[in-house]
Formats: C-alpha cells, structure tokens, sequence
C-alpha cells in the first residue's frame, strides 16, 4: 500500500486541514498551532462541553466523536502522541459555555 505524504513533518496538521476543508459546516479547528478540533457551533449555550483528545497514529480516532450529540471538542497530538496542555486548553476554552466542561480520556500509554 502507498501513501501520500508531503512532508512527514507536517502530515498531522495536513490531515486536519483537509477534514476540515470536507466537514467545516460540523467542525472548525482553534488554538494557536490548530490542533483542537470543536464543533462548528461551539459553544454550545447551557450545556456542560464534553471534550476527549488523542495521538494521530491510526488517524485522530477521537476526532471522529466530534458532534452533535458526541463531544463538542477534542485535542490532537502528533503520531503516537498525547495532546499538550495548551492543545486541551484551547479545546476546553472553545466549548465551554459557562456550564462546565467533561474531559473523557482512555487508558493508553501515550507520552
């Protein structure tokens, strides 16, 4: 199987770019290097934010709960990598409406 890859380097922001070029109606990226991904209509008023996040080795898996009735936002890391505070900081600060924020994690060894 091949690939397409412009510059390993870059591939992570590369792959959300172009999400969210195909989605950017449901989902829209912020923080300062991009790698939180939130609903389009985030926040949401009175609802308590539910935000996940996770490496990018088999894609961000955890981006794809992003919607409505899923997560309102999820931080991405690089390949095989967890999220940094400042990526789940832009992620929290992007759903919270006031209400609070729910972060939801899974048990992985990321660094």
């Amino acid at each position: 199987m091949k690939k397409i890859i412009n510059d390993p380097f870059a591939v992570v922001d590369e792959m959300l770019e172009g999400i969210i070029l195909a989605h950017s109606a449901k989902l829209r990226l912020v923080g300062d290097d991009k790698r939180a991904v939130v609903r389009a209509d985030a926040p949401v008023a009175g609802k308590v934010g539910i935000a996940t996040g996770g490496g990018s080795g088999h894609l961000p898996v955890f981006m794809g709960y992003v919607g409505k009735g899923m997560v309102d936002g999820c931080s991405i890391g690089n390949v095989f990598s967890s999220p940094t505070v400042d990526q789940m900081v832009a992620a929290t600060r992007a759903i919270n409406s006031g209400a609070g924020v729910l972060f939801l994690f899974g048990n992985y060894g990321g660094t």
